[in-house]
C-alpha cells in the first residue's frame, strides 16, 4: 500500500509557489547556488517572512544567513507542483 503524505496548503500559498519556482529557475540558469527569502522577496514583492512560511509548508528549510540551496529548492517546488508528471 502506497501511503503518500498529503500536504494541506492554504490557497494563497499554492498560488505563490509557481512564482517562487520561476524566480529560482532563473537563478539556476545563472548558476546561483543559494538564495535568501529576502532576495526572493525583492524580486516578486512578497514579504520575506511569508516566503519562509510558505516554503516551510513543504518542509523546505533554509540555512541561517545563507538561504536556500537553489537546485534543491527548484527540484522540490517543481516536484510538488507536478511539473515532472
Amino acid at each position: 500500500m502506497n501511503e503518500e503524505k498529503i500536504i494541506q496548503l492554504p490557497e494563497p500559498t499554492l498560488r505563490r509557489l509557481p512564482w517562487y519556482l520561476a524566480y529560482v529557475n532563473m537563478l539556476r540558469t545563472q548558476n546561483v547556488e543559494y538564495v535568501s527569502s529576502t532576495q526572493i522577496s525583492r524580486q516578486i514583492n512578497v514579504d520575506a517572512s511569508q516566503i519562509a512560511k510558505d516554503l516551510s509548508f513543504l518542509n523546505i528549510k533554509g540555512k541561517t544567513r545563507i538561504g536556500y540551496q537553489v537546485e534543491n529548492l527548484a527540484v522540490t517546488l517543481s516536484n510538488f507542483l507536478g511539473f515532472h508528471n
